[in-house]
């Protein structure tokens, strides 16, 4: 199913409702959804590590290996993201 985005035009002011392709919506949720669980993954990681009583020096470096391994994970989702953004803005353009 497509969505519908609702949109005012500055001549009318009445709605448009521009249509994504079927494609985009479930993959852009999918990213979005994929995102938001490494990040929260990521900081339950990062909360555990503090509460440990490791040595504060051990616990900075393993915390910034985890941010390092996180980026590493992160990338071709946010590659993805970027290329979905394009292909809506060229859908609405």
């Amino acid at each position: 199913m497509a969505a519908h985005v609702g949109h005012r035009t500055p001549e009318t002011g009445r709605h448009r409702y521009p249509v994504y392709p079927d494609d985009i919506r479930p993959r852009l949720q999918s990213v979005l959804a994929t995102l938001a669980d490494m990040e929260f993954a990521l900081e339950r990681s990062i909360e555990s590590i503090r509460a440990n009583g490791a040595d504060e020096v051990q616990k900075r470096e393993v915390i910034n290996l985890l941010r390092k391994r996180h980026q590493e994970r992160r990338a071709p989702y946010l590659r993805e993201l970027s290329d979905l953004q394009k292909r809506v803005e060229a859908i609405f353009s």
